[in-house]
């Protein structure tokens, strides 16, 4: 009887590793299926992949209003189909000051004291919409407050002479119309003081097909620098023609020719010009004081002269004033006269719309150790505000310039300044700037 019980344990035993042995042998059976459908499924991807780079792929056509981005001296933004085109921009310049004067100079006018300071800060937004449209928003803050620097609408398929409506410069003199980004000098000089510069009103401007004429004429409400005026009083009629006789080899040789006048629209019956010694940082040297007047007007003739590096440029202006509550007749002048050249043969950049000077590409960028455009500049200035029993002053300024442009954004300027004032003697200005402007 053991020995049927023993071997029928046997048996079942050997029942039970059959058993198990077929039921392996079948997961292993069940898992090679699976991997043999991955390894087909991998291969039929495969397959696809190289169908797609053998077939060409379909480019999606931007849309008329999508913008193209790209950089050309500032920020630009230029719809595909033309009608927007979008520009962003600034600049800064960064100024330092270091005055030597008389002691006749500080017994009138005070010790005038070193200092720094940014003489602008801005960012703007322009453009132009559907060809008929311009605009710019330009904010300075250079102060420490927002001001307004050109904030207008330009209309310019309405009627044939283009329309300007807004805050913006009035038409007056080449100097204070050509870009503070291209200026030789530092500061303006000592004729601006008759300039009206920016105020908000509307103007007509148009430019002769050939480009050799240009004309201005605009009403202008004089504002602060935030386009704000509430007062009576009358308003500045501005205008200003220019002629350019000569225009060659795209500007590098010109001769331009143009004169201007404003009636002043004078605030409270009074009139009133006041200068400083071309820097931004000193007090004023000459000032005329509050004026009893019913009119004034300012008239203005402007020349320059490009011949490849070297360039002349100056401006004589005069101002007539008529009197009023037993002030006499007064009349006042400034003139200057500048030249520069270009040690590195660039030469100035005429602006024939605006008929002004803009800034200056180097023919070569600086880089490493060298590079840039470097230009030598020189300037005569005179201011003259006495006449009759106003005693404003007599300010002569020598001036003399060392710019190096070290690529389409960025300059570095030395100035150096002789101030006589007439009676009180001389003051001697050392001026630094670095600029960057996009």
């Amino acid at each position: 009887m053991n020995c049927y019980r023993i071997i029928f344990a046997v048996f079942l035993a050997l029942f039970m590793a059959a058993a198990a042995n077929a039921d392996e042998l079948a997961d292993l059976r069940q898992q090679l299926a699976e991997q043999q459908q991955a390894i087909s499924d991998l291969q039929l991807k495969l397959a696809e992949i190289e169908d797609d780079k053998n077939t060409p792929v379909a480019v999606k056509k931007p849309a008329d209003k999508d913008f193209r981005v790209y950089w050309n001296d500032s920020l630009r933004m230029k719809s595909y189909d033309g009608d927007i085109e979008l520009r962003i921009g600034g600049r800064f310049h960064h100024d330092w000051n270091w005055v030597h004067e008389s002691d006749r100079v500080k017994a009138a006018i005070g010790k005038q004291k070193d200092g720094t300071k940014f003489r602008r800060a801005r960012f703007y937004f322009s453009g132009t919409a559907y060809n008929d449209m311009e605009f710019m928003l330009q904010i300075d803050f250079a102060s420490g407050n927002v001001t307004f620097k050109n904030v207008y609408l330009g209309l310019n398929g309405l009627i044939r002479p283009k329309i300007l409506i807004g805050q913006f410069e009035e038409p007056f003199s080449l100097d204070e119309l050509s870009s503070s980004n291209g200026l030789s000098f530092l500061e303006r000089a000592q004729p601006a003081a008759f300039v009206p510069s920016r105020n908000v009103g509307f103007m007509l401007s148009d430019v002769s097909n050939d480009q050799n004429l240009t004309w201005n004429f605009g009403v202008f409400k004089q504002t602060d620098d935030t386009g704000l005026a509430i007062y009576d009083g009358g308003a500045n009629i501005t205008g200003r023609l220019t002629w350019t006789p000569r225009y060659a080899e795209k500007g590098a040789k010109l001769v331009h020719l143009g004169t201007a006048y404003t009636h002043k629209g004078l605030h409270n019956d009074e009139y009133r010009l006041r200068q400083r010694p071309e820097t931004s940082i000193s007090d004023r040297f000459v000032d005329t004081g509050n004026i009893a007047a019913d009119n004034a007007g300012h008239t203005g003739f402007e020349a320059a002269w490009v011949n490849g590096p070297l360039s002349l440029q100056g401006e004589y202006i005069k101002a007539d004033v008529d009197g009023s509550a037993g002030q006499q007749d007064l009349d006042f002048s400034g003139h200057y006269l500048q030249a520069s050249y270009w040690l590195t043969g660039e030469h100035r950049q005429y602006n024939r719309s605006r008929a002004s000077f803009a800034y200056v590409n180097p023919k070569r960028n600086f880089s490493g150790k060298s590079g840039g455009a470097w230009e030598l500049a020189a300037r005569y200035s005179r201011l003259d505000l006495n006449d009759r029993n106003i005693n404003g002053g007599e300010l002569t300024n020598r001036s003399f310039n060392l710019n190096w442009h070290l690529n389409p954004n960025a300059r570095i300027m030395w100035g150096y300044v002789i101030a006589d004032e007439k009676d009180l003697g001389r003051s001697d200005i050392i001026q630094m700037r670095t600029q960057f402007y996009f």
